[in-house]
């Protein structure tokens, strides 16, 4: 016959709520995995401002609302982010083309395919500061 008090041992440590002390002298160190890990990595650079505008336009494309949102939809809407989705409603397809970048400034040209096939091009910039869009000065061609 199984102990209840060793049946519920084994139980928990077998889901892992507690692990098995082998040495009750001296505990193991506790260790900052996120000291160590931030010790030993190094910060990754930012995305280049060029792929910044293309991951926003990309997520556009994709209907990731959420993510166009986190990468600068958030600095250059006019409203709230329902306000942002609303405003792609009569958009099919976002083109954008980058014509040069000047540290963080991305001039870019856009060609956004209107649900109805027609087309609406703007021209203009986009601003990109630690990996999101932070302003734009975009209008009409």
């Amino acid at each position: 016959m199984t102990h209840p008090a060793a049946a519920l041992a084994v139980a928990i440590l077998a889901t892992g709520a507690l692990a098995p002390l082998t040495d009750r002298t001296s505990p193991a160190p506790v260790v900052s995995t996120a000291a160590a890990a931030s010790a030993s990595v190094p910060r990754q650079a930012d995305p280049e401002p060029f792929a910044v505008v293309e991951a926003y336009f990309s997520a556009i494309n994709d209907g990731d609302y959420v993510a166009a949102w986190a990468l600068g939809g958030k600095n250059i809407a006019r409203g709230t982010y329902d306000d942002f989705v609303d405003s792609f409603a009569t958009t099919a397809h976002d083109d954008v083309t980058v014509i040069s970048v000047t540290g963080e400034t991305v001039e870019v040209d856009l060609d956004a395919t209107q649900t109805d096939g027609s087309h609406r091009l703007f021209t203009g910039t986009y601003t990109v500061r630690d990996g999101a869009i932070v302003s734009a000065d975009i209008h009409p061609e």
